[in-house]
């Protein structure tokens, strides 16, 4: 069994200080949320993140900082629907998914290396590092004149490797909905 919690919280520390009421700091009071986003629908969040998408680089929301597009392809993969709340437990559905899509089964199966996978989550969450490369110690994004890395590369990987060291229930079952 794998426990991706340590993992999740790491990412969520850099991304949003682990809040999942955060929206992108850019973002003007008069266009943020009318209420907590745990308190809103999947469907309402993606309906606000379409209202102010034109307005803005970002409308990255939640403890993950989930982009609209993003979410729009995640949540049924994630078994969830637009009618499903956007709160700490489908947000933390929704994480797991994306670490999914980025290789977490191949990682854990040792099909993948823990500086693959890693690279792979720096290309879904801005604030963390490349691992190697020419933007080794940058965000993937860096030069967007928007996202740059919030750690360093060391601390990074070990976060990664923890997941294999980490005993819970697997994150690559589906659990009940």
């Amino acid at each position: 069994m794998i426990d991706c919690k340590p993992l999740l919280d790491f990412i969520a520390q850099h991304e949003s200080r682990g809040d999942y009421n955060v929206v992108w700091g850019g973002i003007k009071e008069k266009d943020r949320p009318d209420k907590k986003l745990v308190e809103m629908t999947i469907g309402e969040v993606l309906d606000w993140q379409d209202r102010i998408d034109p307005h803005y680089k970002s409308e990255a929301a939640g403890r993950y900082q989930i982009m609209e597009d993003t979410l729009r392809g995640l949540y049924p993969d994630a078994g969830l629907s637009v009618a499903h709340l956007f709160n700490e437990q489908n947000q933390d559905r929704l994480a797991v998914q994306l670490l999914r899509r980025r290789g977490l089964g191949d990682y854990i199966a040792g099909r993948l290396t823990a500086e693959r996978f890693a690279h792979n989550l720096a290309k879904e969450w801005a604030s963390l590092p490349c691992v190697s490369g020419e933007k080794k110690g940058r965000s993937y994004y860096s030069g967007d004149g928007l996202n740059h890395a919030l750690i360093d590369v060391e601390p990074f990987l070990e976060a990664v490797k923890m997941v294999l060291n980490h005993p819970g229930p697997d994150p690559t079952e589906r659990s009940e909905r």
